[in-house]
């Protein structure tokens, strides 16, 4: 994938890289701690892995560069559906570290997965997030569209 571009006088998108791997496990345990959640150091590789990986292709990281630090990322899984011929986008993770949130970070990522979908004639983009995470919210109402859909999970 190449260079995504800047899409602000600020902040560089870009997809992650080898390089970025310290960074970027500094802003995972930022985000897992934010959602109070414990991601096992495999898996947590694994992920690292597989967002670089040629051979995982429906999977891919994207960072956020302001001044040449990385502060933010998101990653996202294609996949098709039933309901088109065009895969959609599932934005698995967003985050932003806390020293510069608010800054237009958290846009710019959303808006290069935006231009990149549609590049490539996907059908949509979807995420979520907690019901108390009120600050994206705001955000994320002016960048998409809120559903009605309530979801459930089932662990196996």
């Amino acid at each position: 994938m190449s260079d995504v571009g800047s899409l602000d006088a600020q902040a560089v998108v870009r997809p992650v890289e080898p390089g970025d791997k310290e960074t970027w496990l500094n802003l995972w345990d930022g985000y897992c701690t934010f959602y109070e959640a414990t991601v096992p150091t495999d898996v947590t590789a694994a992920t690292f892995e597989r967002l670089l990986s040629e051979d995982v292709p429906n999977m891919f990281g994207l960072v956020a560069e302001l001044d040449g630090r990385v502060v933010g990322f998101a990653h996202c899984v294609l996949h098709p559906n039933t309901w088109s011929v065009q895969d959609i986008c599932y934005m698995e993770d967003l985050y932003v570290a806390p020293d510069v949130r608010g800054g237009g970070v958290g846009r710019t990522l959303v808006e290069a997965i935006t231009s990149m979908g549609r590049a490539f004639k996907w059908q949509r983009i979807y995420w979520r997030t907690d019901a108390k995470n009120a600050t994206a919210q705001v955000l994320y109402n002016k960048l998409a569209d809120r559903t009605t859909w309530v979801q459930y999970e089932k662990e196996l």
